[in-house]
């Protein structure tokens, strides 16, 4: 075939060419998305979305509350050696804007997994008595990386909750 004869037999079949194109390069894009969506380390859904979604202003104005308070969070997560699927210490001391320490909060914390939701775990806080505004909880962090912590904690009609993240050392696992 010559290439007057090429351009000829492209011309007449432009419209089927075209037509192929276009569906060749949705199998190829829809082909990508379920790739994307279907492996192992894709994020999973946000468990119960629409009611999260639903209290989100009054989430907002607990947080917002909560900073006001002016109370300093600390967190500590010791690097601990350990097998991946046992409990480690997790301290948090809570001061307010005095630097004196904030007792009687009774609640928990909620540890999250921003890269595999499926490791998501809470622990409930228990004031250590030899210290006050020092609350300890176990939970079990099985992989290394960055992790979500996130205190909620209550002393009669008070809500306070607080936002850290934290990253867990390969070397601690």
């Amino acid at each position: 075939m010559t290439g007057k004869d090429a351009r000829a037999w492209i011309s007449g079949h432009r419209w089927p060419l075209y037509l192929a194109g276009i569906l060749l390069m949705s199998i190829v894009a829809q082909s990508t998305l379920v790739y994307f969506a279907t492996r192992p380390s894709a994020p999973r859904p946000i468990a119960d979305y629409y009611r999260k979604s639903m209290d989100w202003d009054a989430d907002r104005a607990v947080v917002e509350a909560s900073r006001q308070l002016g109370w300093v969070v600390t967190m500590d997560v010791p690097d601990l050696p350990h097998d991946a699927d046992t409990p480690r210490p997790v301290d948090v001391t809570i001061r307010d804007r005095d630097a004196l320490p904030v007792t009687g909060l009774t609640g928990n914390l909620v540890v999250l997994r921003p890269a595999d939701g499926r490791l998501n775990t809470r622990g409930r806080l228990v004031e250590l008595p030899h210290e006050p505004g020092r609350y300890r909880t176990l939970v079990a962090l099985p992989a290394p990386g960055l992790w979500e912590l996130n205190v909620d904690a209550a002393r009669g009609d008070l809500r306070f909750v607080h936002q850290a993240r934290v990253t867990v050392a390969a070397g601690a696992m």
